[in-house]
Parts: C-alpha cells; sequence; structure tokens
C-alpha cells in the first residue's frame, strides 16, 4: 500500500510556493568578463539553484535559455547557481547543456544556505532585492506557465 503522504510531499514539492515579497539574500556575481551583477539592483532575476547530478536540471537548463533569449530585452537576468562540490564536476553537464546566461559556483554552499535551497533544482524570481516566487523543481509540463508568469512581472 501506498503512503499518501508521499504523493502529497511530491506535489508539494513540484509546486511553486507564493512568498509574500521576502527580501532576498543579496550577493555579486562576477562574469568571466568581469561584468558584476548585485541582485538587489537588479530589475527582474530567475535565480536557478543547480547541481550536475540533478535530472530535472537537464530540462531546465533549456528553458532558461529560451527565458534568456525572450525576456532580456524587456529586463529579465537569468542566472544559474551551481551547488557542486567541485566546479569541475559541472563541465560534463555544460558540455551537454550549454548555458547562454550567467553562471555562477557556489562550492561552499553559503549562498544556497543563504536562501535556504530544499533541493535541486531551486528557483526564485527576485524584483528590487525582493523573492516574488520560488519554484521547487521543474517539469516541461509547467514551462508554459513559468514563462506566463514571469511576462506577468515585466513592464
Amino acid at each position: 500500500m501506498q503512503n499518501p503522504l508521499r504523493g502529497a510531499l511530491a506535489a508539494l514539492l513540484l509546486t511553486p510556493l507564493m512568498l509574500a515579497a521576502e527580501p532576498a539574500p543579496d550577493f555579486a556575481i562576477t562574469e568571466l568578463d568581469t561584468t558584476v551583477h548585485e541582485l538587489s539592483q537588479e530589475r527582474l532575476v530567475y535565480l536557478d539553484f543547480w547541481a550536475s547530478w540533478c535530472g530535472p536540471c537537464r530540462h531546465s537548463f533549456p528553458f532558461m535559455n529560451e527565458l534568456k533569449a525572450k525576456f532580456e530585452d524587456k529586463g529579465l537576468t537569468v542566472v544559474a547557481v551551481n551547488v557542486d562540490v567541485e566546479p569541475a564536476d559541472a563541465e560534463p553537464f555544460l558540455a551537454k547543456y550549454p548555458a547562454d546566461f550567467t553562471l555562477h559556483y557556489d562550492p561552499e554552499g553559503a549562498i544556497a544556505e543563504a536562501y535556504a535551497v530544499p533541493g535541486m533544482p531551486t528557483s526564485y524570481l527576485i524584483r528590487n532585492g525582493e523573492i516574488l516566487e520560488r519554484h521547487i523543481g521543474f517539469r516541461k509540463s509547467q514551462t508554459q506557465a513559468l514563462f506566463d508568469e514571469i511576462e506577468g512581472y515585466l513592464p
């Protein structure tokens, strides 16, 4: 007999959580070209936490590439934070699933801890330093709903 709580827990983890615009922990990201992004100063940020061993992340990367292509000109910045202990572990993943968006490495887990990331992937929609939305997990079937949600926050 299946445990009914197991199914409920799985549904909860894959459902977006509504947050009452709580403050987003701030950190600066320096890209390879020395461009610095501070999340509190960006208009709208899609912040994703991922790891090389994360199965759903294989589907979220093409989504984030499309997200950037579709909404960058409207003011969206896409940032993905890798939490692998060894940043080199991400290289084979990135060779298969290249990123057209900003990547940052957090091998000590300090940024993930500041955001209380419960699992991979977890994404946050942030505007002016406030968390607007949080999504735990990623399902391709929710892609259009995510596009619509993000577009609703853009001017």
